[in-house]
Order: structure tokens, then sequence, then C-alpha cells
């Protein structure tokens, strides 16, 4: 029955109790049988909310006000919790959280997989119980942190619009914030001792005067701090974004040593020059004051050089057992040639190399391939190879079927946005017995998983891996085998 737009439109407060976890995070109510997608609530809760807006099947909404807290509920460790909007679960057990994860993914595969409604109801049965995180705080290796506003305002003069930068500080954008940061004093994702590193930019900004960068008027220097570590190894990297030119900068480069150089584990500290708009230089220049332009980390009993912008795993303990359930899944032997598509530094194939005949890695980012290949000859892996391009083009073209090599398993790990079609389509051209796809996005896992269902494959296994605890983020690892 369809619910009358007067009876929920935006701008209306009801009050709901929240019945579930969706896919992406937000909680579930209903009104007179109408869906509403609740931001940063959990179940059991009882709210004020506000319809923020109205679809013809859906609403979305925002808490107003707590009524009833969930009999779940714990406090959060975090001060920033309710502002910041990354740890969004972090008032839930964490048992609870990963019972969630795992009840979404079972949940997406029933709804989103674009086939007949009976095949589709057998693939929750599919799904495993999920790998918790060993780690459940502190347990990332990569951090960023954006220079900025606390607020900011604007004026129109003689036709145009004056922004005034008010309070310059470092912290994270809030979700649809971009323009200003929230300043953060503290983070428990991180390494412990982020507290006394973000005092000491501080600090450091007062006292130097460096100005801070203005997205809008696009002036400024300070831009991004980022951090990684070695949580095998114990080694650190600070490294500052800064929009500048090495003449500007030389100046500036002892008191950034007489600043920062001395602190534990310091591996690594960098100035990227960093001059265009978007957040990631695509060309950076990197200055390095002391140490070494990368971090040594280790998986399993590999080891990685890591630069400021290398594509790695930022939960290593978690990414270990998320290698272990690929590895399983796809169950190889010495007769095995491995595709690894969207291999980034060719991380998995490293690890799987050790069990199979041979492994090729496809990437379409240079850097990244340059770090897989000096990893490998690191690593003394001879049985891999890369290449380099989108693997839509690279697998019809250099590796296309009746080629160099037949391929008896796959494994794909895309980005959020899923398998590019042809990319997909190339794959089902070489016809591998088993494909272990890899996701990060739920949904998109589903849109493709149809495709590969249609085509003649089975889907065996959905593994999935907490990577991320506190946030509405889950990995998953799937096995599909050709009938």
């Amino acid at each position: 029955m369809s619910i009358p737009e007067t009876a929920v439109s935006p701008g209306q407060q009801h009050t709901v109790t929240i019945e579930k976890l969706t896919f992406g995070g937000s909680g579930l109510a209903h009104i007179d049988g109408l869906p509403i997608f609740v931001a940063d609530s959990i179940p059991g809760q009882q709210l004020e909310i506000v319809i923020t807006k109205r679809k013809d099947s859906f609403a979305e909404a925002t808490v107003r006000r707590v009524l009833r807290r969930a009999k779940d509920e714990v406090q959060p460790r975090c001060l920033h919790f309710h502002d910041c909007g990354g740890c969004v679960w972090q008032n839930l057990p964490y048992n609870k959280q990963i019972e969630y994860k795992e009840e979404i993914v079972r949940e997406t595969l029933l709804h989103v997989t674009p086939i007949e409604e009976a095949d589709r109801k057998k693939l929750p049965g599919r799904v495993l119980k999920i790998i918790p995180s060993p780690q459940v705080f502190h347990y990332r290796n990569k951090m960023e942190f954006s220079f900025g506003f606390s607020s900011m305002r604007s004026e129109e003069r003689g036709g145009r619009r004056i922004y005034f930068d008010e309070e310059p500080t470092i912290g994270f954008h809030q979700p649809g914030q971009w323009a200003t940061v929230l300043p953060i004093t503290e983070c428990h994702l991180y390494d412990e001792q982020v507290d006394m590193l973000l005092s000491s930019v501080r600090r450091f900004m007062q006292e130097r005067k460096l100005t801070v960068y203005n997205p809008k008027t696009q002036k400024g220097m300070l831009r991004t701090l980022l951090l990684r570590r070695g949580v095998h190894t114990g080694e650190q990297m600070i490294c500052f974004l800064l929009q500048a030119r090495k003449k500007d900068l030389e100046p500036l480069f002892q008191e950034f040593l007489r600043a920062f150089s001395g602190r534990p584990n310091l591996a690594s500290l960098l100035i990227v020059e960093h001059l265009g708009l978007h957040d990631r230089p695509e060309f950076p220049k990197v200055h390095c004051l002391t140490g070494k332009t990368t971090i040594a980390e280790r998986l399993f009993d590999l080891t990685f050089e890591i630069s400021p912008f290398s594509f790695f795993q930022t939960n290593t303990l978690a990414a270990e057992k998320l290698y272990r359930a690929i590895a399983d899944a796809a169950d190889l032997t010495q007769r095995d040639t491995l595709l690894d598509a969207y291999c980034g530094m060719g991380t998995i194939g490293q690890y799987l190399a050790r069990f199979c005949q041979k492994v090729v890695g496809v990437e379409s980012h240079p850097s990244a391939i340059e770090d897989a290949l000096k990893s490998a000859g690191k690593n003394k892996i001879g049985n891999i190879s890369f290449y380099k391009g989108r693997a839509e083009q690279v697998l019809r073209e250099q590796l296309k079927p009746g080629g160099k090599y037949v391929f008896s398993t796959a494994v794909v790990d895309p980005p959020r946005a899923g398998l590019h079609p042809r990319a997909r389509d190339a794959i089902l051209a070489h016809a591998p017995a088993k494909i272990v796809y890899v996701s990060c996005n739920t949904a998109t896992f589903a849109r493709d998983l149809g495709e590969f269902l249609t085509a003649g494959y089975e889907l065996r296994t959905v593994q999935p891996v907490d990577l991320f605890p506190h946030t509405a983020h889950i990995e998953t690892v799937a096995l599909l085998q050709r009938k």
C-alpha cells in the first residue's frame, strides 16, 4: 500500500524505534509500513527523528533526540564520536557489530542480487561466520588528517565572494562538510601516540604561523598530515602535504626537522609538494628530511616497502586473516596458474605464489606496479609477473584467451564500484574454473554476482572479514565455481 507524501515528508518529526542495521550503516525503522533509514542510530533505540528525504518506497531521516537507549548500547570511547562521523558504531559492543555485519551480508545478497527470487533465497545460506578483527582499537596502519578551519564566513563584496578563515586547525572533514574541519584531539583507531603528535602539530602551526589551505580560495600552505606505521616492524612515517614549491619549502625544512624528527620509531619524515586541486597529488614531489621515503611492513614472512601513497590494507593483522581466507577459497595446487586482477602493489599475489605454479598480476596504477615489482624482487618470488593497464584491456589484448597463460583460478579485488563490465566479460572469456571475488562493497559484489551466476558459475561460499571495527565497512571473500 502506498504511503501518502503528506504522512511522511521532509521536515516532519516522528518517534520511531530502530529495528536493525542496514547496508551503509543506517538504522531501519518503519512508519505505517514505509522504511525509514536513520543515520547514526542502532537497533533498540527509541528516537525522535526529522525526515530529510522522501522517495516513493522509502524515506531518510536524522536523529533529533534519543528518547530511550538501546539495551546493548555502550559508552563510546572517543569524545568526538557524536561529531566525527568515522566510528558510527562505537556505541555498540564489538560482538554485536560483527553479528550485524554478517547479517547485512546475508540481507544484501538476498535483496540485491539480480537473479530469480527462488535462486536468491539460497544465497544467504552460503555466508560463513564472520572473521573478527584481531584488534578492535588502534588497528589502523594509516591515517590522514586534514588542515583547515573549524568555521568559515563569507561576504559578497563588489560582485565577489570573500571568505574569512577562522580558527585554523587539524582534524577531519565531517560528512557533507568538505569546506570546514572538525578539530580532533584524539583518535582510537590509529597508534596510541597520535594524540601527542596532534598536539605537537597544533603547537608547530601556532609557533611558525604557517598558513592553512582553504579549498574555497585554493590558498594556504598546510593541506594534509599523512601517517603510516608498520604494525610488525614498528617503523613510523610522518608526511606533510603542502601547497608550495621546493624553493619556498627549503627554508622550513630545518624547522620541521627540529619539531618532529626526534619522535620514537620515526623511520621517515617527508614533505610532499601538492599543488593540484584534488586531495591526492597526481605527480607528488617527495622531499625526505630524515630516514627514507618508505617504511617497511611485514605480512606473514613477506616484507613490503610502503611509500606515502602505496595501496596497502589499512588493518595489517586483519589483512593476514583476509589473505588466509582468500587462500582457503582458492585452494591452489602447484599445477595452477593464477590471475590476480586489480592487484595493487601485489600483496595478495605474492602471498598466494607459494601455493601455485604461476601468478600474473594486473594493475592500472603505475606506482602500484613499481611497488609490486620492487617487493617481489625483495621477497625473492620468482613465479610472479605483473602487467600494467586496465584489467579489461590487458585481458583482451596482452593476456587474451588462448594466449600465453591458461588461468585455472582468478582472484579479483576491485574498488568499491565493483568490476568494470568489460573486465567482467574479459574474465568470463578466460573461463577460469574458480573465481575468488574479494569485495569491500557487498552491494556491487551482489550486482556482479548476478552476472557470474547467469554465466554458468555457482556461489560456493561467502566469507565476511571485519577489517574496520566501529564502521559499517565489510570485506567479503566469495568463491565462485564454474558448473
